[in-house]
């Protein structure tokens, strides 16, 4: 018999799902070592995007294991992104993640689109306004100065995907607060129109979770894991031009590093590349 149709890739019988059996004498949790052999068969290829999977009962038949270890399992992965539910069709695997280089500073939108996705931002507040004071140190400007406030919604698609904030020295690039950041990409706006060539960013990533405010904007449930990525950007001269911080949904969102060691004999050093994967 066949769990589930082939679609030419080489995957569904019997005998496949077998093989994904936990080894019960394991000290890992069973409904672990399955989610994570799942997973490995998504990266492999061997389960593509929108493959429907069997049900929890047949997954727990064939690979031996009570159908609540095999739910739970399931469950991990939706929650993690690798899969989604469709109610009343199935258990599908998720589309296919792309990624997000935060090392070479692209925006949001010239990432996006360099990947072949459709961005779509919604304005939320774009403002002139006296900088709180953390925001002001940040950008090393004096009590009398302003600073542009521009918060939006940065879409995949229909899925949104972070809320973002960001504040400028109003010094630096006047007038941007009258820009349709709707449409256009902010680093490309004060790279293009005010010669502001931005070189790096320094940036801390800290778990969070979901308040009412975000879960509503980001549809998501209140208390749902998310990253927060807060930092200032800098141009070629050193300057800070950019405070931002940008709530991402943690289902949709993986940060990959990437590091290297010097060799020679010289004292050993990390130099990570830093990357967000959007689904």
């Amino acid at each position: 018999m066949v769990i589930l149709t082939d679609n030419g890739h080489g995957w569904g019988s019997d005998r496949d799902w077998a093989a994904l059996s936990p080894a019960k004498s394991s000290p890992i949790p069973l409904y672990y070592q399955l989610a994570e052999a799942i997973r490995e068969r998504i990266r492999a290829g061997d389960l593509p995007r929108g493959r429907q999977l069997p049900s929890e009962r047949e997954i727990a038949d064939h690979a031996g294991i009570s159908r609540m270890t095999a739910r739970q399992a399931l469950s991990y992965l939706v929650r993690d992104g690798a899969l989604e539910v469709k109610p009343g069709v199935g258990t599908f695997v998720a589309a296919p993640k792309l990624t997000y280089d935060a090392l070479h500073l692209l925006g949001f939108t010239e990432e996006t689109m360099r990947h072949g996705g459709v961005v779509v931002s919604r304005v939320l507040e774009q403002v002139v306004i006296t900088p709180p004071p953390v925001v002001a140190a940040a950008l090393e400007l004096g009590p009398a100065d302003e600073a542009v406030k521009v918060v939006r919604i940065r879409s995949s698609g229909d899925t949104p995907l972070l809320l973002e904030t960001s504040y400028l020295p109003l010094a630096r690039c006047r007038g941007v607060e009258h820009e349709d950041l709707g449409r256009h990409s902010l680093y490309g706006l004060l790279e293009l129109r005010y010669g502001l060539r931005l070189d790096r960013a320094r940036q801390t990533i800290d778990a969070t979770i979901a308040n009412d405010y975000e879960s509503e904007l980001l549809m998501v449930p209140i208390g749902a894991p998310m990253l927060l990525l807060e930092g200032v950007t800098f141009t070629d001269d050193a300057r800070p031009t950019e405070y931002f911080k940008a709530v991402y949904r943690a289902d949709k969102i993986t940060f990959a590093l990437e590091s290297r060691r010097e060799l020679g004999g010289r004292t050993e050093t990390a130099h990570p590349q830093v990357s967000v994967v959007l689904t």
